[in-house]
């Protein structure tokens, strides 16, 4: 059970976010676009990619912060002192570890994360992206079991990309939500659900390694051409989309 205390949103603007999820669930995608928008409102955000094999986040933003190796005592360092190097610098801080990476859960019951940072005056938040499949909810409990990593702010993301072409997208993650008792106790101590909607062109924009804004204004890198004029609208449409998606909980990104 979460103390009174633990179980209060912190009213300051640091966040510490912490997206997550299995493979091919859109986590690396939502965290380029909460750090790319936060940057464009001017919020300072530390970017830390803790996937020691697959370093998404480094390839768009060149000042993210990585592991020296994949090492375990050396990445549990390096996560140690960037929540040092947040509570001293008040900037909010976006950590994208790999699928399966323990880093987080060691240092949560080590430390007791989530009081531990409300203490210091910073919210945690936890976003769980997860598709129709019911091991996606499994691994969502693994943080939820005993409240190891489990904030009051805790957004489900449901990713309309991972619905297979046979199930239907309004019944997919209904389906979903009424079958589990998880998701009735993230939203019963204030958590909340996000249908985040699926970009079409989104591997050519990840083919270019270029931000979404930049795709729409027609940036390019390696030689290839920039996005067609279909593209582009489509990328501006799903940024609304992802805005007025996000709207209820925009509170809880940085």
């Amino acid at each position: 059970m979460l103390s009174n205390d633990e179980n209060q949103t912190v009213g300051t603007g640091q966040i510490f976010l912490f997206p997550t999820g299995r493979g091919n669930r859109g986590k690396s995608f939502f965290t380029r676009w909460a750090v790319e928008e936060a940057r464009n409102a001017g919020q300072e955000v530390i970017v830390a990619d803790g996937d020691c094999t697959n370093q998404t986040l480094s390839a768009y933003f060149p000042d993210a912060s990585s592991p020296a190796s994949a090492d375990h005592v050396t990445v549990t360092k390096w996560f140690e002192e960037l929540i040092e190097t947040q509570i001293k610098s008040r900037k909010s801080l976006i950590v994208d570890f790999g699928a399966g990476d323990k880093t987080l859960k060691h240092v949560a019951h080590e430390l007791s994360l989530v009081s531990f940072l409300k203490g210091q005056g910073i919210q945690p938040v936890a976003i769980h992206c997860v598709g129709p499949d019911s091991d996606d909810l499994a691994y969502l409990q693994s943080f939820e079991t005993d409240s190891l990593f489990a904030p009051d702010a805790t957004i489900v993301v449901f990713n309309q990309f991972c619905v297979p072409p046979h199930i239907p997208q309004s019944t997919a993650f209904s389906d979903s939500i009424g079958e589990s008792e998880i998701i009735r106790q993230i939203l019963a101590r204030g958590g909340d659900i996000v249908v985040m909607p699926t970009l079409g062109c989104a591997h050519e924009i990840e083919r270019r390694r270029i931000s979404f804004m930049g795709a729409i204004d027609g940036e390019t890198k390696d030689e290839l051409p920039p996005l067609g004029l279909i593209d582009r609208q489509r990328t501006r449409m799903w940024r609304d989309n992802m805005k007025k998606a996000f709207s209820e909980v925009q509170h809880w990104l940085p």
